[in-house]
């Protein structure tokens, strides 16, 4: 599995995979609400992706050809994506991207990672070094996001060439 930097021209396939994770893989959080479902796909699209490609740093981890994870980060550190395909859980994919952007934020000399997990990926940041600043607040529909933050350390084994 290789961790790379987003194209413009990975963006359909991307949103792809960031669709089908909150649909398939988030069940915990949308508990199958339609309503719920609705409102947090609805910026979920091709141009939402482009856009993002475009202003923020959006990673993509690839088997081959094939998109396996997506990841993305502002340039003050707050993390507003990280989902994988289905059919990629648990084989590493969400670990590389999350190290990658850590290597990314080192490079920046930023102190402070911070992002809004879904509760299906808590129990995966807080046993990767995160830690909660706050309880659970409400999200879309009947989802909660727990507020969390890490601190940025020196990485060589993260970093990517060429990310920006």
């Amino acid at each position: 599995m290789q961790v790379r930097p987003a194209q413009i021209a990975d963006a359909d396939r991307a949103i792809g995979v960031v669709r089908r994770s909150i649909q398939e893989l988030c069940e915990l959080d949308h508990k199958g609400d339609s309503t719920t479902l609705s409102m947090w796909l609805s910026n979920k699209t091709a141009d939402s992706m482009r856009r993002w490609i475009a202003a923020h740093t959006v990673l993509v981890a690839v088997e081959g050809e094939r998109i396996t994870g997506v990841a993305a980060v502002r340039a003050d550190g707050q993390v507003f994506l990280n989902y994988v395909a289905p059919e990629a859980r648990f084989q590493g994919a969400s670990k590389r991207l999350i190290g990658a952007i850590e290597g990314w934020a080192s490079s920046r000399g930023l102190e402070w990672l911070t992002l809004d997990s879904t509760a299906t990926a808590l129990r995966f940041y807080l046993s990767n070094g995160w830690t909660m600043t706050g309880p659970p607040q409400p999200g879309f529909g009947v989802t909660t996001r727990s507020p969390l933050r890490k601190p940025v350390t020196e990485s060589i084994s993260c970093k990517l060439s060429g990310m920006s």
